[in-house]
């Protein structure tokens, strides 16, 4: 028998990774963590938590939470704005380089090992032991888990790729008037519509505001201009309080882009495995991502914690628990997912309609926030379509077909403009 560096070893260090790694270290397991950056580093993300996605971090995060959003600014195609409230708040906004270190602090106060600037280029897994090699040396292990996001080299070299859709998202830290910075501190600024499957965000922070696109991959030609635009759009309304009456440049407000870099969102399409014998895979290494929103913070987080449940149960003499976790996930992750991938289908393809539906209608507003509270689930959505619910599959999955032709012709159109 080898001689063990860890019983768990974690590739990566981001939420899903330092949230297993805190569960396991909390239970007397050795843990060692393999990052292959040095932290607090920078991560592009839009930094939104909802209610559930702090229900599952079990210590107070207060530290690291820089706004609490009460107030969403909707947009259709950047016309037809509106604002709606709610009394309590709807979520908070954080920095992921600031979030990250944090949980990765409580994982080192609970004993946990973690190893920096160790990139991970080769993984073998023998009959009693797991190799991970860095370009440094060699680490063994019983159990492993992949955390290391989109880019994930144990999802990969496991062949636990599969099913997976890429979207894209271009995102920036925008600092501008301190004054429209506090006046705004707790709304959301939402476009949707402009294009097929895109969405533009704006989420304030505690001295500038996040602001970003996001949409399928196959249209990231659009995603740029479109950025251009939704910032002219969110500037403007800072300007005239959230009113879409139209101005000229003069009237925008001065700011600075700190940033600007794109990420892939990965999201999987399909139940499958999220194991292969000793290894597990977890959020955005898993592509456990939501469809609908981007949003992928709580599916690592709870991915995380089930990773290490599934690992300690092994490690306690459950020979059936790593299997164990894929069902968990396929019963308890995916089936959400799926369902906000239908509900995405159907968005995408009525932008308007629901637009307006928010607008106009109470009960779809307390609905949007309840999930996005996490107070109901996605799966909770087609029991609001009445009779309707019936044919909620084949309504979502004809949308979804429409979707994917209008997706292709926007596509062709730009290989064809290419090609002249």
């Amino acid at each position: 028998m080898s001689s063990y560096d860890a019983d768990v070893i974690i590739v990566g260090a981001g939420p899903a990774g330092s949230l297993a790694a805190y569960e396991l270290a909390t239970k007397g397991v050795r843990v060692l963590i393999l990052e292959k950056s040095q932290f607090p580093r920078y991560k592009i993300c839009g930094g939104g938590l909802t209610h559930k996605t702090l229900s599952e971090i079990p210590f107070d995060i207060k530290p690291v939470i820089e706004s609490t959003i009460h107030s969403i600014h909707f947009s259709h195609q950047f016309n037809e704005a509106f604002t709606r409230t709610s009394a309590d708040p709807i979520m908070y906004c954080t920095m992921r380089s600031d979030l990250d270190a944090f949980l990765l602090d409580q994982a080192i106060n609970a004993g946990v090992n973690v190893q920096m600037n160790e990139h991970v280029w080769e993984i073998k897994e023998n009959d009693d032991e797991i190799v991970v090699s860095t370009m440094k040396r060699d680490f063994r292990s019983k159990l492993l888990i992949g955390a290391e996001g989109a880019s994930s080299i144990v999802a990969r070299t496991f062949k636990l790729w599969d099913h997976i859709t890429s979207g894209l998202a271009w995102e920036a830290e925008i600092r501008t008037d301190p004054a429209l910075v506090s006046v705004f501190s707790e709304t959301v600024f939402l476009d949707w519509g402009t294009f097929s499957g895109g969405y533009g965000w704006a989420f304030p922070k505690k001295d500038h505001f996040s602001i970003g696109v996001g949409g399928p991959a196959t249209l990231s030609h659009l995603m740029m201009p479109y950025y251009d635009k939704f910032v002219d759009h969110f500037m403007k309304s800072l300007k005239t309080g959230g009113d879409t009456g139209k101005h000229s440049k003069p009237g925008v407000p001065d700011y600075q882009t700190v940033s600007l870099k794109s990420w892939p969102i990965p999201v999987r399409t399909s139940k499958s495995s999220f194991h292969h014998g000793s290894v597990l895979i977890t959020g955005d290494a898993a592509g456990l991502t939501d469809p609908l929103t981007g949003e992928g913070i709580y599916y690592a987080i709870r991915s995380g914690k089930m990773a290490a449940e599934s690992c300690h149960d092994f490690l306690s003499g459950n020979k059936d628990a790593i299997a164990q976790y894929s069902d968990r996930v396929n019963d308890e992750l995916m089936s959400e997912l799926l369902e906000a991938n239908k509900i995405k289908n159907l968005f995408n393809a009525f932008p308007k309609k629901i637009h307006h539906f928010v607008k106009d209608s109470d009960r779809a507003w307390s609905a949007f926030v309840k999930i996005l509270r996490g107070e109901r689930w996605y799966a909770d959505v087609r029991n609001g379509f009445g009779r309707m619910k019936s044919f909620w599959n084949i309504i979502c999955a004809v949308s979804g077909w429409n979707e994917k032709g209008k997706e292709r012709r926007l596509s062709w159109q730009k290989k064809k403009t290419h090609r002249r």
